[in-house]
């Protein structure tokens, strides 16, 4: 019984309802060499890695490692986890959040981020949802796609792709 999944730059990961996890896809550098996680209560898929939060709040990965979007072993205290394309975001229980990998553009300057309650990795931008509604982005800012998610208010949910970010606001009309 698969219960959540996620799609990577080749591969896609799915958690099953007993903690474990499947991975399909073109197996870059071991992307899907998950077969032996277990406790496992999210997962998500960059562009050649994995990453998994176990229940204690640690974190696992798989995959390339080249940008050290793989280093995650030391994190604790996580309660969410976002795979971008290089790098890796978690989210900790008292809102703050730490990132790991690649930082081109800047999507890992996350270390000030404070009374965060959800994070999205993209492409080389990061975005974060806090809990008083409003959003803060930092990364690859081409289109001005972090600029525009800063001003953002009302937001219950957030998401971030190649190009663009994405809000859900609370009457359910969508931004980007």
């Amino acid at each position: 019984n698969i219960v959540a999944i996620s799609a990577g730059g080749s591969h896609t990961v799915g958690l099953r309802s007993n903690g474990t996890v499947v991975a399909v896809g073109r197996d870059y550098s071991s992307a899907c060499d998950v077969g032996d996680w277990t406790d496992i209560v999210a997962v998500s898929a960059g562009t050649s890695h994995t990453v998994g939060l176990r229940s204690d709040g640690t974190v696992i990965a798989a995959g390339w490692n080249g940008e050290g979007q793989c280093d995650v072993d030391s994190w604790t205290d996580i309660v969410a986890v976002s795979a971008g394309a290089y790098y890796t975001v978690g989210l900790r229980s008292d809102g703050t959040v730490v990132a790991a990998g690649q930082n081109s553009e800047g999507q890992c300057d996350v270390d000030g981020w404070t009374d965060i309650g959800a994070v999205s990795a993209g492409h080389n931008q990061t975005v974060g949802l806090r809990s008083d509604g409003t959003v803060v982005a930092v990364g690859w800012n081409i289109g001005n796609q972090c600029g525009e998610a800063n001003a953002w208010k009302d937001i219950v949910e957030v998401g971030s792709g190649r190009y663009y970010i994405v809000g859900l606001r609370s009457d359910g009309t969508v931004v980007a």
